[in-house]
């Protein structure tokens, strides 16, 4: 026993009592009774305390070391019951060498053995240390909305649970009055309903999971944040330390926040920092194969189904039979351009184009070869059904309006008719015009319109017939169809309004005709571009080229958006400029022949702008013309 001398000396319990011998026949002087769910390390240091000991540590050598292996003795010394016994959990101190009394699902490594964290106000309340305040991930104090601490105001040092005083760090400060930070309320019911699970209570609204499935998917968040850990995955070193778990506990937090939101918001930052790719692999990482790998089981089946309720929603590529651990729902949610055309009934290349017009929802990829994948949510296969059932083609448009094509044509140049699919903006094969839009279009005219009195000799002619037989200029068409609109033409109504089509409308002979003389006299006669090729005798491509560079002045129709030349502006340009072709029928040669004899630079040709013919300035060449044309030369003239 000599060993014991210094310690005996030094503590006024023992030089009263005598050695180990004294207490295990009459046990410790002053024995506190423990608290349920105190932690068993702060229960020493309150014995400790009370038998003024320096330290458990001194407390515990003072029992002779036949005591430290056996409960019994413990237990017979403290004079503890078995229920005041059951109070006491946390790991003892290592010098005990007692076993651990631990949480349902944790082991050592998870619980801080020589870091103190407590609450100020709980530890304000009643003065022990609480058994989960050790848990490394346990870091708010739910009673109080508070963090919990781990160093001294003070001093800033952290505290020890191997102490002779329980509230007091060794510099003298108090550890009950130290300013604490409210928790956001994210953070708090992650912590409620985690530490709701070392008590076996269910929370209302949180991830019903055990102990261990917490202390798990509290690893394998930190990991997903830790860049420095991309390919470790097992415990995150410095938990002890509380700034750290109260990282993880935010990020955890974030996650789980409005769920499923925070989960979608993570995943879709993944997906737009990863290189495009049709890989979920390669795009969502570690967190895809510990979805399916180390979060199996029923507890993480709302991780999983969130997942993917995500890709249903968002993943843009194709999801096929090899990513097997995804539900069949998942897998069917995309479809390749091949399998949604056959679906709809269609072709892949007008699904293509009329992704590319804008009516389908599609994604495209391009691989590495080259090749561009495309990829097509399953819920686009209904819509673009429907567009295919309800779309006609330019010729089943005419038959369907009582309309001629080019009349068809006339109205979809000047924006009366949108075509889903146009041969010449989205370069499709053939024409896509919704059915639906052309009934509006013959209905339109019909609405509101009160029934017409049938007068002793009705003069009414159908819109069909008018149009074969009036000869109206470019444009007239449309600005009938508008003056329909706005009430200034009146169709009848027949008996069968609901399938009166467009061609089909009788309008009334009379007010029609004084329409159109008075919208002749309003346009002031200006013809197409086509219409003015030909009255100048050009091809169609010259007379736009014309028109483009401003040699031939034109304007835009305020019916139709498309451009329009006056009369005048004919007249300005035969005034001005001359074209090759006829200043070689005033010379009696052939253009060829005349381009060469004419030293005179054009204004516009192939050379000099790619026009496809020679046009001159009039003034340029006048005198030219009015010279006697040159007989040809022979071919076997001598030299």
């Amino acid at each position: 026993m000599r060993r014991f001398e210094p310690i005996y000396h030094a503590s006024a319990a023992v030089s009263v009592t005598g050695g180990g011998g004294w207490w295990k026949h009459r046990g410790l002087p002053v024995r506190p009774r423990p608290h349920p769910g105190e932690w068993a390390h702060g229960y020493l240091v309150r014995i400790a305390e009370a038998n003024g000991y320096e330290s458990p540590r001194v407390l515990w050598r003072s029992l002779g070391p036949r005591r430290t292996s056996s409960v019994s003795s413990v237990r017979y010394a403290l004079r503890l019951s078995p229920t005041e016994w059951r109070f006491l959990s946390g790991p003892w101190p290592r010098f005990c060498r007692l076993e651990h009394v631990l949480a349902e699902g944790l082991a050592t490594s998870d619980y801080c053995h020589d870091h103190l964290r407590w609450c100020p106000h709980c530890l304000a309340e009643q003065r022990f240390l609480q058994a989960r305040w050790a848990i490394k991930l346990c870091v708010v104090c739910p009673a109080h909305k508070c963090y919990l601490q781990d160093t001294c105001a003070v001093c800033h040092q952290y505290q020890r649970p191997e102490r002779a005083v329980l509230d007091r760090c060794r510099c003298g400060a108090s550890l009950i009055g130290i300013p604490t930070e409210h928790v956001a309320e994210d953070e708090l019911r992650l912590q409620i309903a985690f530490q709701g699970a070392l008590a076996g209570q269910a929370q209302e609204g949180a991830p019903s999971l055990s102990v261990a499935a917490w202390i798990r998917l509290f690893h394998r968040v930190a990991a997903l944040f830790d860049a420095e850990r991309e390919s470790r995955s097992g415990q995150i070193p410095g938990l002890h330390r509380l700034d750290l778990a109260i990282a993880v506990n935010r990020q955890l937090a974030s996650l789980l926040a409005a769920w499923p939101a925070g989960f979608h918001r993570y995943l879709g930052d993944l997906q737009r920092r990863a290189e495009p790719s049709f890989s979920l692999v390669r795009t969502f990482g570690r967190l895809y194969r510990w979805l399916y790998r180390d979060f199996e089981g029923g507890e993480f089946a709302f991780l999983r189904e969130a997942f993917e309720d995500y890709l249903r929603e968002h993943w843009w590529g194709l999801l096929c039979r090899r990513n097997r651990r995804l539900g069949t729902r998942t897998i069917n949610s995309r479809k390749t351009v091949h399998a949604i055309a056959e679906a709809a009934g269609t072709t892949p290349a007008r699904v293509r184009q009329l992704h590319l017009a804008g009516w389908v929802e599609a994604d495209i990829a391009a691989q590495p070869c080259g090749r561009h994948a495309w990829s097509f949510p399953a819920s686009q296969v209904e819509p673009l059904a429907t567009l295919i059932a309800d779309g006609l083609t330019l010729k089943e448009a005419a038959a369907y309006l009582w309309l001629p094509k080019h009349r068809v044509r006339e109205l979809i140049t000047a924006g009366m008719i949108k075509p889903l699919l146009s041969t010449e903006r989205d370069g499709s094969a053939t024409w896509l015009i919704s059915k639906h839009q052309l009934d509006d279009l013959g209905r339109a005219y019909l609405a509101g319109q009160a029934p017409v009195a049938e007068e002793e000799h009705p003069d009414y002619v159908p819109l069909v017939q008018i149009l074969k037989a009036w000869r109206l200029e470019a444009g007239a068409f449309p600005a009938m169809l508008h003056a329909l609109q706005l009430g200034v033409l009146a169709p009848v109504l027949g008996s069968d309004v609901e399938n009166t089509v467009l061609g089909d409308l009788l309008l009334p002979r009379r007010r029609v005709q004084a329409w159109l003389a008075h919208w002749r006299q309003a346009s002031g006669s200006d013809y197409s571009i086509t219409d003015v090729a030909t009255i100048l005798s050009i091809k169609a491509q010259v007379a736009y080229h014309l028109v483009r560079s401003g040699l031939l002045e034109s304007t835009s129709s305020p019916q139709a958006q498309v451009r329009r030349v006056s009369r005048d502006g004919i007249e300005k340009f035969e005034a001005r400029y001359i074209s090759l072709v006829e200043i070689a029928k005033r010379l009696g040669t052939s253009p060829k022949q005349a381009l060469h004899r004419l030293q005179i630079h054009p204004v516009a040709g192939p050379a000099i702008d790619g026009c496809r013919q020679y046009f001159y300035l009039r003034s340029d060449v006048e005198h030219l013309l009015d010279q006697p044309p040159q007989p040809q030369e022979s071919g076997n003239a001598e030299p």
